[in-house]
């Protein structure tokens, strides 16, 4: 059987920040990867590198405060960590594109929506204004925005979140890019929107055939639309697996008390479960598992040497010593 080359490939990435002086270790040296066709959930708590891994990707790190200490980015093969700015900017949009987790931030408030979405399909895909007006109407039905140019007309404050929302993934895919980041963007939207979104991002997957990277710190939404789960944890990857076998069979502590924590209608009344402890300290870099401060599980190994990622079933990953062992959190 032949495997699809990956048209991302991450190997032991790792991002440092200096703040004051100090070092914070934002990417422990994290591997990934994503195929044409399928969404990978990148999932994990706030401030586990989530959002720098997809900064990363696009090479948007801050100039003067972030460092990339080792690894390598592979797009269909090209290095992106030895791109030019200029041939960055060229890729961005045309070939590799990102919904962001606020639109109203990243919208212009002083264009329209139309204009926005225009200007992106002129610049990447040399369109005249006349098609590149086209194309704005053709890609706002196409998010579910109507089909007449009521939306291309308005500013951004004019829209609802949702709409925001939407208007943002018709840019991200104007000019049919391979690769989409989608990073946390269902966080502000109610149950009905959020459901919503996630089924336009689906369906533009399957129709365009595109990789996506789905970043988010709920795994209820992630179990909705992944194909694929790498689970982050203090900038380490600690677990990568098929959705399915990931959510059924954990191999990591991390994970498994992860889906401890998601609320269920049918346990209601009972106290929610928690993971103990706090989140490792960025400015630490500790000799064993970055996760064994917290682990109920862990033993002296665990505290004295690092666990790699080490795949145990076929396309499931986990860092962990203990894997194997009978687990009762």
């Amino acid at each position: 059987m032949i495997h699809a080359a990956p048209i991302i490939r991450i190997e032991n990435l790792a991002v440092e920040f200096v703040d004051a002086g100090a070092k914070l270790h934002a990417l422990r040296g994290i591997n990934l990867s994503l195929k044409a066709n399928e969404i990978n959930g990148l999932v994990g708590e706030s401030g586990s590198g989530k959002t720098v891994t997809a900064m990363s990707i696009m090479g948007l790190l801050p100039r003067f405060t972030a460092k990339i200490v080792s690894g390598s980015i592979q797009f269909k093969n090209e290095s992106l960590l030895s791109k030019t700015e200029e041939e960055l900017r060229t890729m961005r949009g045309s070939k590799i594109s990102m919904v962001f987790q606020e639109p109203a931030k990243f919208l212009n408030p002083a264009f329209t929506i139309g204009t926005q979405i225009a200007e992106t399909v002129r610049q990447h895909l040399g369109m005249n204004s006349a098609q590149a007006k086209a194309r704005a109407l053709e890609l706002l039905k196409r998010v579910g925005l109507g089909s007449d140019d009521r939306v291309a007309r308005s500013f951004p404050h004019e829209l609802s979140s949702g709409m925001k929302q939407r208007a943002m993934i018709a840019i991200a895919i104007s000019c049919e890019p391979e690769l989409l980041i989608a990073d946390e963007p269902t966080t502000s939207l109610d149950v009905t929107l959020q459901a919503q979104i996630l089924g336009l991002l689906k369906s533009i997957k399957e129709s365009r055939r595109m990789g996506m990277l789905f970043i988010s710190h709920d795994l209820n939404v992630v179990r909705e639309i992944a194909d694929h789960v790498s689970v982050i944890y203090a900038g380490t990857i600690v677990e990568s697996g098929p959705r399915d076998r990931l959510f059924e069979k954990p191999l990591h502590p991390y994970t498994a008390l992860l889906l401890r924590s998601i609320p269920d209608p049918r346990k209601k009344g009972n106290k929610l479960a928690a993971i103990q402890g706090q989140v490792l300290d960025p400015k630490d870099e500790p000799r064993g598992c970055v996760f064994a401060p917290r682990c109920p599980l862990a033993k002296d190994r665990c505290f004295t040497e690092k666990p790699g990622c080490r795949e145990h079933e076929p396309d499931h990953a986990s860092a962990c010593h203990y894997w194997g062992e009978t687990w009762k959190l």
